[in-house]
């Protein structure tokens, strides 16, 4: 596939009447490897139909409640689209949901958006996927719609890991409960958060173990579990073990909740980089000591543990998902 990819919001959707195309529809949040199925199935289309991704932003069930952040996304626009042109897409529609979105009919959608806007020739779609006012275009309607429109169909159905049926609400579960080693099974791939290093109180640096608090690139991604975590760190392009922290250091009576990780064997500055940390395993709960020595005792025994889990890692395993 090209290393280019078409993508177009809803300013400038679907400029101009398009060949055919193949085209699946989908929230996509986090791409996990029951989207990555449907993914390619579209990939495996004959050359000569632009396979198509319509997709939606922000997440429906967001707009439909009117509260910023109700359904916290596993993936932002921009990790989105990289994994979709992986999996085979080569144009992507963005449409942003709104309530005017939300009242059109199955037919409507179907009519406007996906046959007449896109000229899809065939849909691929999810065993439980559906669209339109009431979620009335699902596998079922289009069976019935294919012959009266003469589009051809395709139904891809569930993908098992485990005898269990992968699905985004699983992996926001998963890492709710700080299993992230049970969401990268269903992701296929791990879980991981992009910011910024900004400064905090300097409590790790005089406990000669410097953390880098992170402000979050992308407000509304998912925060797994309170906890201390082995994590792959990347910067300018390498990558470094760490050990992360999420929560509130409650030896230091705090209470706001943080996202400081310390990198093991890194020299040099960090403020201002953007960096992105891959969520290996949860070593344990945050605790509050009784005094910093008793901490820095457990900073150590958690940093050994967090090397030897990095280096029992495939080597280049987390540049690929990283870089």
């Amino acid at each position: 596939m090209s290393e280019l990819i078409e993508v177009y919001r809803d300013e400038n959707f679907c400029p101009e009447k398009s060949g055919s195309s193949v085209t699946t529809v989908g929230t996509f949040d986090g791409v996990h490897l029951g989207h990555q199925e449907i993914l390619e199935r579209l990939a495996a289309t004959d050359q000569g139909r632009l396979r198509t991704v319509v997709t939606f932003e922000p997440h429906p069930q967001t707009a439909m409640q009117h509260r910023p952040g109700v359904m916290p996304n596993l993936s932002n626009p921009v990790e989105k689209i990289r994994w979709l042109r992986a999996g085979g897409a080569e144009r992507v529609f963005i449409l942003r949901f709104t309530e005017e979105l939300a009242q059109l009919s199955a037919e409507e959608f179907l009519e406007k958006i996906l046959l007449d806007r896109l000229n899809s020739s065939k849909l691929i779609v999810g065993y439980n996927h559906s669209f339109g006012k009431d979620r009335k275009g699902n596998s079922e309607f289009l069976e019935q719609a294919k012959g009266k429109y003469g589009f051809d169909l395709e139904v891809v159905g569930p993908y098992y890991v485990g005898g269990e049926i992968v699905s985004s609400t699983k992996v926001r579960r998963s890492l709710g409960e700080g299993d992230v080693e049970k969401a990268r099974q269903f992701l296929g791939r791990p879980y991981y958060l992009t910011g910024t290093v900004v400064a905090g109180r300097g409590i790790g640096r005089e406990m000669k173990f410097p953390t880098a608090n992170l402000q979050l690139t992308h407000q509304g991604k998912l925060i797994p579990k309170m906890g201390v975590y082995s994590v792959a760190v990347g910067v300018d392009n390498q990558v470094y073990p760490g050990m992360l922290n999420i929560g509130t250091r409650p030896t230091f009576g705090e209470g706001e909740i943080t996202i400081e990780v310390h990198l093991i064997d890194y020299s040099g500055k960090l403020y201002g980089k953007t960096i992105s940390l891959l969520f290996i395993t949860r070593l344990r709960e945050e605790k509050r000591f009784n005094s910093a020595v008793e901490l820095i005792e457990q900073i150590k025994n958690d940093q050994t543990e967090c090397l030897a889990i990095f280096q029992s890692q495939p080597p280049d395993q987390f540049s690929a998902d990283l870089f």
